[in-house]
């Protein structure tokens, strides 16, 4: 027992960083103080996400089969939650419809890329922005039309062109200019920081009534994300070098951005604030066992 214990605060130890700039944002929100968030959140997906993207997978030792692969894996391991997720909402009697986005996503953005740097480094960080990279492009067509019936406009993702751009670079052979590459890793480097400070501030400005609800969404995020994540380890065939970074990204929680689609588009918006908030504070909590289950601990 003491030696679970001893691993168990050993690596919440690790998570401390981002627990600290997530609790910042947190504090910050329920003191009232202001925070911009239409401001933050634009910086981030419109100019740091895709320079980070960019200069990650421009940068990495990965071949660019490798990456397609990667794309691949993650494409396949979404999918096959949204199956699983769509099962355990109707079991857990809840709509289908209107709650399945908020159960589906993993935080990929805010918290999944800090994890994947944190447990994997370099190379966890490239397998993870490529998933980030799926799961944007998936939330905004198949996520948006699960919940309100239509698509939204992927064109306008600029982290979607910035993947295509890099990977179609790689292929092909094409070197970036040193200038352009020390450009985007400054601008990158705003990412996480930001993304942990935002998700903290959100997380405190989330109504409470729906938490009846949001707990069963958690499970079912949970669920299906460890399910999939099993089936990654031990029966896809990948190699461990891709297959823990994306299992990793599957048992995250559930994303603040698909809160956001619920209350703009869907009826469940509470039920759905619910779910983000009562999954987000579970993984903190349960993140060691996590770490230790995809073998990353």
């Amino acid at each position: 027992m003491s030696v679970l214990l001893a691993a168990y605060f050993s690596t919440i130890a690790r998570l401390l960083p981002m627990i600290v700039c997530g609790l910042a944002g947190f504090v910050w929100g329920k003191r009232g103080a202001a925070y911009p968030t239409a401001f933050v959140s634009t910086l981030v997906t419109y100019l740091a996400i895709p320079a980070l993207v960019f200069h990650t997978l421009m940068t990495t030792p990965l071949e660019a089969d490798a990456l397609v692969l990667i794309l691949g894996a993650s494409t396949a391991a979404l999918l096959l939650a949204a199956v699983l997720v769509a099962g355990l909402l109707w079991l857990f009697r809840l709509p289908v419809a209107a709650l399945g986005q908020t159960a589906w996503m993993p935080n990929a953005g805010n918290l999944g890329l800090p994890m994947a740097t944190l447990v994997f480094g370099a190379e966890g960080l490239t397998v993870a922005i490529a998933f980030f990279a799926v799961s944007s492009f998936l939330s905004f067509t198949l996520g948006l039309r699960w919940l309100t019936g239509s698509s939204g406009k992927v064109s306008r993702q600029p982290v979607v062109w910035a993947t295509l751009l890099a990977v179609g670079a790689r292929a092909v052979d094409i070197e970036s200019p040193i200038w352009l590459l020390d450009s985007a890793s400054m601008l990158g480097s705003l990412a996480v920081p930001l993304m942990l400070l935002t998700l903290g501030h959100a997380l405190s400005q989330l109504p409470r009534s729906g938490l009846k609800a949001g707990a069963l969404v958690a499970l079912a995020r949970f669920i299906s994300g460890a399910l999939v994540a099993l089936a990654l380890l031990t029966i896809s065939g990948l190699p461990q070098a891709i297959a823990a970074p994306i299992a990793l990204q599957m048992v995250m929680p559930c994303a603040v951005n698909s809160y956001l689609f619920a209350r703009l588009h869907g009826t469940q918006g509470d039920a759905s604030a619910g779910g983000v908030l009562l999954s987000t504070l579970a993984f903190v909590v349960v993140a060691p066992f996590l770490l230790w289950l995809i073998g990353a601990a």
